[in-house]
């Protein structure tokens, strides 16, 4: 008996599902962590990408890049599934664009699920973008959005948890480290994570104030 197969053996090994996860996370939560487990148990591989541009806003408790890269080397790396991988710096959704277009530019035959809920699916990944940057990818039908197959199931506090990241920074701000703690993912140190965000809090926290008092 003779059994032929139309794929090469480079079709089946390049023919993957790849998740993609850019995120801010200042400071990352248990909803970000939430996120990176579901692309992980749902793909090949993961590539996370975050940003490790500074966040300060008027008005809010500042949260450092550098910090927070830290943060990540030291609690988050470790907790990641073994599927994925962690890129740092530039802008994390021109990151998800860059990363389908080069595979475009290869021929690429993996499949690509973009991350991110469903509003911020719609305000970063409109159609447009879509053709203009993801294309011949997008069009072959090889880039999802898990978000809009399922918004319900990305949705704060009914299919995702129910943790925000303004709630966070306001638990940094406030000193309330038990609602901190409470935010993050199981399996990092919560004192750690606190003290490294908060390490400057003496110095630029009291500018922090001083600033918003005179305005």
């Amino acid at each position: 008996i003779i059994i032929t197969f139309n794929c090469t053996v480079t079709e089946i090994i390049n023919n993957m599902d790849i998740g993609l996860v850019p995120m801010a996370a200042k400071p990352y939560h248990a909803g970000h962590h939430w996120l990176v487990e579901k692309a992980a148990s749902e793909n090949d591989r993961v590539i996370v990408f975050v940003s490790i541009s500074d966040r300060a806003r008027k008005g809010e408790f500042p949260v450092y890049g550098k910090d927070m890269q830290k943060v990540w080397e030291e609690e988050l790396e470790p907790i990641m599934p073994n599927n994925v991988e962690v890129r740092y710096g530039g802008a994390p959704v021109q990151k998800v664009y860059q990363e389908i277009s080069d595979a475009g530019d290869a021929d690429s035959l993996d499949t690509f699920h973009v991350y991110s809920d469903a509003t911020d699916t719609a305000r970063n990944y409109p159609e447009k973008n879509r053709i203009k940057y993801m294309d011949p990818l997008y069009s072959q039908g090889q880039v999802k959005f898990p978000a809009e197959e399922n918004p319900g199931g990305f949705t704060r506090g009914e299919g995702s948890p129910n943790v925000s990241g303004t709630a966070m920074r306001q638990a940094l701000e406030t000193c309330n480290i038990e609602s901190f703690r409470e935010g993050l993912p199981q399996g990092v140190n919560a004192e750690n994570v606190y003290n490294i965000l908060c390490k400057k809090t003496n110095e630029s926290l009291l500018r922090f104030y001083i600033q918003n008092l005179i305005r």
